[in-house]
């Protein structure tokens, strides 16, 4: 077996700071359209059908920051492991 190359074992870092980066821009850019999306209405929150659907759109934001940082931040250890995996039952190089 050859040896992996080092651009391979420095992966899982660089997918641990793209769920840093990724999963705080997805939560930004929702949180931010919701807000903008309530921002022009008149009435302000008094109503609770745009309370509600004000927090569900928090929500949303919330929601999905959080599953893309996990998403990715899985497949970083998922990397990290499979690469410990190699390490353990690499033969001898040839």
């Amino acid at each position: 077996m050859t040896e992996l190359p080092p651009i391979v074992r420095k992966l899982p870092y660089v997918f641990y700071a793209l769920a840093l980066i990724l999963g705080g821009w997805r939560f930004l850019n929702e949180w931010t359209a919701i807000e903008m999306a309530y921002s022009g209405l008149q009435g302000g929150f008094g109503d609770d059908a745009f309370n509600m659907a004000h927090t569900a759109g928090r929500s949303s934001a919330i929601y999905w920051g959080v599953a893309d940082f996990a998403y990715l931040s899985a497949s970083a250890a998922m990397l990290q492991v499979l690469i410990a995996i190699y390490d353990k039952v690499k033969g001898p190089a040839q």
